[in-house]
């Protein structure tokens, strides 16, 4: 009876020390730094989920920073330097015109879940947008969205005239579309930049979401927030996967990763939001409204916006523009329809995958 109880432990070892061993770590760097939402929320809510989907085959550790900055991941992805990241497409407008149409047209819609869930479900239907990523060796997975932009400042900006001869940070061409119409100076770095240069004087301020004072330790740096409003930041691709990932993946990992993806997101959505109201807590910082010249320049700049969507958009590549914009509108409605204020993560993370990643053939998906 021992000797079959040695057998029996000896073999159960066995089973699973070969499991630990199979199970396969993702590289992925989130590149904005340790306390940013993407790696403090989305990547380990997404490893955690992936190794519940594969049964612990698979899961991702994150490096936040310093392997691959933002401006790097591109071509990071595409070599293999890392195998998953956060694309911030605007960063790379050259190569991903397409791509970058649902940020230069952030200004629909103001529901969050909404806004990340129609760019996410564009950027996947998006014949042309899938060639992009392809083009780059990449795969996309996902995309979240920021609360509504403000005026993050170091001095108050109460009109439309406070803005003129001010340098800004921006990280987007559509708000910094919106500051030259004011007469803003533009200026444009990373995130992660934002204290070195706050600090220096190189900039009076940067144009975020409020969230982004507690993610980037602004708070004693910046003393207003001017309550613009003027959208929300969508054009991170969260979840982006090196197509040398990719390929190593059976269809079965991949759509596991897919779903992951979404959990992650959908947490790192409501993230965005909890730390856009925490920021109001923190002392020191006057909250400015608009006042009428400014809500002015907001509708105006809007207005003209998407009166010249298709144009800019053509001037940069584009094909079909009108047509594609109009899609876009129509998901950011059926979205709009389809979450609701009081929806957990959970269930937004659910019908994420359930309206856009089941429906998908995962052995033919981004290839």
């Amino acid at each position: 009876m021992k000797i079959r109880f040695a057998i029996s432990m000896a073999l159960t070892t066995a089973v699973s020390t070969a499991s630990v061993a199979a199970a396969e770590t993702i590289r992925a760097t989130s590149g904005f730094g340790p306390d940013h939402p993407i790696a403090t929320t989305i990547y380990p809510e997404l490893s955690a989920r992936l190794s519940e989907f594969t049964d612990g085959a698979w899961d991702l550790q994150d490096t936040p920073s310093d392997l691959v900055t933002p401006i790097e991941m591109s071509t990071a992805l595409r070599d293999g330097t890392t195998e998953f990241g956060a694309l911030v497409i605007p960063y790379f407008s050259t190569g991903f015109a397409e791509a970058a149409l649902p940020s230069e047209l952030s200004v629909v819609g103001s529901n969050s879940l909404a806004i990340s869930s129609a760019t996410t479900e564009y950027l996947v239907t998006c014949a042309e947008c899938q060639a992009e990523f392809t083009q780059n060796g990449q795969v996309y997975l996902g995309s979240g969205a920021t609360s509504p932009y403000n005026l993050l400042t170091v001095k108050p900006i109460r009109t439309a005239t406070d803005l003129r001869g001010v340098r800004i940070r921006t990280g987007a061409p559509l708000f910094a579309a919106f500051l030259k119409d004011q007469g803003g100076v533009v200026v444009q770095f990373p995130s992660s930049e934002l204290v070195e240069k706050l600090d220096r004087g190189a900039v009076a301020g940067t144009f975020d979401s409020n969230q982004d004072i507690i993610a980037n330790h602004l708070g004693d740096l910046v003393h207003y927030v001017t309550e613009i409003g003027l959208g929300v930041y969508n054009g991170a691709a969260t979840a982006t996967a090196s197509r040398t990932l990719w390929d190593r993946m059976t269809s079965e990992d991949r759509a596991a990763l897919a779903r992951a993806s979404q959990y992650g997101i959908a947490k790192g959505v409501n993230e965005f939001l909890a730390g856009a109201d925490a920021a109001r807590d923190i002392e020191g910082i006057e909250f400015i409204e608009m006042d009428d010249t400014l809500e002015a320049a907001k509708q105006s700049f809007i207005d003209k916006q998407l009166a010249n969507a298709a144009q800019i958009l053509e001037s940069r590549g584009v094909t079909d523009a009108s047509a594609k914009i109009d899609r876009y509108v129509l998901l950011v409605g059926k979205w709009e329809e389809l979450v609701s204020e009081d929806m957990t993560a959970e269930e937004l993370a659910q019908l994420r995958h359930d309206e856009i990643f089941a429906k998908l053939d995962m052995a033919s998906y981004g290839r």
